[in-house]
């Protein structure tokens, strides 16, 4: 019987904010611009707060159990785990996921988005512009504590499909072995505490022959990399059609194909938004239908990795980082409505 991979949804910009996605909670607060800068401000924070409670509910649960969505990888920041004022807390709110997947039979992939420092510098990493986590192993020892905590946390739940130790690292060439270090640590930890069918998750890093096999399962504990592929990281200039793109994206079956004789990848991060020069030449009508080609171009393409994730489940405005309401204007198949 043929593969077919899990379809999965991000819960992005619930856990972690993310001003272009909620852009409502960032309004009339200068210099607010990620969530550290928004959790300075009483009003930031309780806006946050509010949006922990709301954002993501039980009825959001019972939306995708409905709309055959099988997996969600919920981003969450380090300072859920560890006392700081510098952030709002959310651990209550991650508990009652875990708790709302279970109810509903979602399998869960908990995906550490934001670690202490920055791994990356972007606002995704809870405050923009810094990136300190290569620079001190203090940060990375940390980010290790932080993964056993939460393999511990969350062990005994029948929902937990995989724990990913890192998201979209922003490595040098002298820095990938502090990484590749990490992932082995974090691995020889949580693989004592997880159950045996619980998947740990690596970051490609958006260099997937680099690091590929930077973990290997040991015969026990399964492993799995994780790759986001999103045509804004296409070189748009050397193409002159969507078709030679969409030809683009068709290789990467067979990307897949070479990638998953070492271990199991899954697609964790992907879109049906195309690159700003699509829509800077198409207009409405073309661009629907593009938009839509796009769609399912990516979801032949994806079925023989072990998951495909959507990001994201929903946004502010509707539009195609907005899962439900594309699910809901018809614009993906196969899916009960």
């Amino acid at each position: 019987m043929k593969h077919r991979a899990l379809r999965g949804v991000n819960l992005g910009g619930w856990l972690i904010v993310e001003q272009w996605m909620t852009p409502s909670l960032f309004k009339g607060i200068d210099g607010a611009r990620d969530e550290y800068t928004l959790s300075q401000t009483e009003k930031g924070r309780k806006r946050i707060r509010k949006h922990r409670r709301t954002f993501i509910q039980e009825s959001d649960f019972v939306w995708l159990a409905a709309h055959d969505v099988e997996l969600v990888r919920i981003p969450f920041g380090y300072w859920l785990f560890r006392d700081t004022s510098e952030y709002v807390g959310g651990l209550d709110e991650l508990d009652w996921a875990m708790r709302m997947a279970e109810k509903y039979q979602i399998k869960v992939l908990l995906d550490l988005h934001a670690l202490p420092g920055s791994q990356n510098g972007s606002d995704h990493s809870g405050r923009k512009g810094e990136m300190k986590w290569f620079d001190d192993a203090e940060f990375r020892r940390a980010s290790v504590a932080i993964c056993v905590n939460a393999a511990e946390r969350y062990k005994d739940s029948p929902a937990l499909w995989g724990f990913e130790v890192i998201n979209e690292p922003n490595f040098s060439w002298s820095t990938q072995w502090s990484l590749r270090k990490y992932y082995f640590k974090a691995y020889r930890k949580v693989l004592k505490i997880l159950p045996d069918d619980v998947y740990v998750v690596f970051s490609d890093a958006f260099r997937p022959w680099l690091l590929t096999g930077a973990l290997w399962d040991n015969h026990s504990q399964r492993v799995a990399m994780d790759i986001h592929w999103y045509s804004f990281g296409v070189n748009w200039q050397k193409l002159s059609t969507l078709n030679e793109y969409y030809k683009k994206v068709q290789r990467r079956a067979r990307t897949l194909e070479w990638l998953q004789k070492i271990h199991p990848v899954i697609i964790g991060e992907w879109s049906m938004t195309l690159a700003k020069e699509s829509y800077e030449k198409l207009g409405d009508q073309a661009l629907h239908v593009a938009e839509k080609d796009h769609l399912q171009v990516q979801l032949d393409m994806y079925e023989d990795a072990l998951a495909h994730i959507y990001w994201s489940y929903k946004t502010e405005a509707p539009g195609g980082w907005n899962y439900r309401d594309i699910v809901e204007k018809g614009l993906l198949s196969g899916v009960k409505k």
